[in-house]
């Protein structure tokens, strides 16, 4: 499936998304990502994910790759657009904004303030979220 999004190094791969795989170090997994052709900047094509997880050896089905990165693209196109200063960083109005829209599509979609959202998503800790970060962590906690 090609999508737009990159995945960033430092975000959190093993989501527990798949229970029946093993919980990857970061070293094995910066390994992984830097071994990948379209690396660059910390982050790979989402075109990569499939071989990235091969190379470490974490199995998934076809059916749940392609819902992974149909997830991903779609959480991209909703909180691209709700960047309403399109400045490329989610503040707290339009985290609300964002939470908002989620809990109309999935009511169990868990609430969290905007301090916590910053602390958790903010992966290279520059005190801003970007849209990728926010992505990353949107589609975590709605697979949660």
């Amino acid at each position: 499936m090609e999508s737009p999004y990159r995945l960033n190094l430092h975000s959190d791969i093993s989501a527990n998304a798949m229970t029946h795989n093993r919980n990857l170090s970061k070293v094995e997994v910066e390994e992984a990502f830097k071994k990948m052709k379209t690396f660059s900047n910390d982050e790979i094509d989402a075109a990569d994910v499939d071989l990235l997880l091969k190379t470490l050896a974490y199995t998934c089905t076809e059916e749940q790759m392609n819902a992974y990165l149909k997830l991903l693209t779609l959480m991209k196109i909703h909180v691209t657009t709700l960047d309403r200063d399109k400045d490329g960083f989610i503040d707290e109005s339009e985290f609300k904004c964002i939470v908002a829209m989620l809990l109309i599509h999935d009511p169990s979609f868990p609430t969290v303030n905007y301090k916590t959202f910053v602390e958790e998503a903010d992966t290279n800790k520059d005190g801003k979220v970007s849209i990728d970060e926010a992505v990353e962590w949107f589609s975590k906690n709605a697979n949660n």
